[in-house]
């Protein structure tokens, strides 16, 4: 048996636990035989949980659409059960765990037909999928925070890059006007070279 339908084979036992015990038996017949009977109402439950399990697409899909013409078109509890736990399944592009708690949900506070191993079948995939409700919100939360942190370095680094920019170019500027104060030093000079030059040659005899 599949890990979707793990936690419901762990509920067979206590959901024979719930289901009415019968007046009497019949000779050489223990108990135990008459409450073993109770969890065969969950088999179509397993089987949906079977085939919405993970592996194929095609029939999960198939199984889906299946348990949700089911449900609107007979309305019973036991058809909406179905739906609601192959939506919320986990391992398909449609699975929506919240959707599905919300429809368990509202099943449990509706007039319903439910016996005592469906009741405690609902409940526990109810707390299941509230679970991974919780999980999931708890997830794009960390998520969002990611976001932001990369978005606040990417912003740090921005400002960074902006201000090494405005360095470089302050620099670039100061590099320029030495070179231009270089340059009018040594015209300077040459000037003086040639001014000295020439009073050197009007001083020859």
């Amino acid at each position: 048996m599949n890990r979707i339908a793990l936690p419901a084979l762990m509920l067979l036992s206590a959901c024979a636990g719930l289901q009415p015990r019968a007046t009497a038996t019949a000779p050489g017949q223990n108990s135990a035989a008459t409450q073993a009977s109770a969890p065969a109402s969950l088999a179509p439950y397993l089987e949906t949980l079977s085939r919405i399990a993970p592996g194929d697409t095609a029939r999960q899909q198939a199984e889906l659409a299946a348990t949700l013409a089911a449900a609107q078109q007979t309305g019973r509890a036991g058809d909406k059960l179905r739906y609601a736990l192959a939506l919320g399944g986990a391992g398909h592009t449609s699975s929506n765990p919240v959707e599905a708690k919300r429809l368990i949900a509202e099943l449990l506070a509706s007039a319903h037909d439910l016996n005592p191993a469906e009741l405690a079948l609902a409940n526990a995939f109810l707390r299941e999928f509230d679970a991974r409700v919780a999980l999931y919100a708890e997830l794009a939360r960390q998520r969002e925070e990611a976001e932001q942190q990369l978005k606040s370095l990417d912003a740090t680094a921005d400002r960074r890059a902006d201000a090494l920019a405005a360095e470089n170019k302050s620099l670039k500027r100061a590099l320029a006007e030495a070179e231009r104060k270089l340059e009018a030093v040594a015209e300077m000079e040459r000037s003086l070279l040639e001014q000295a030059a020439e009073q050197a040659n009007e001083n020859q005899p």
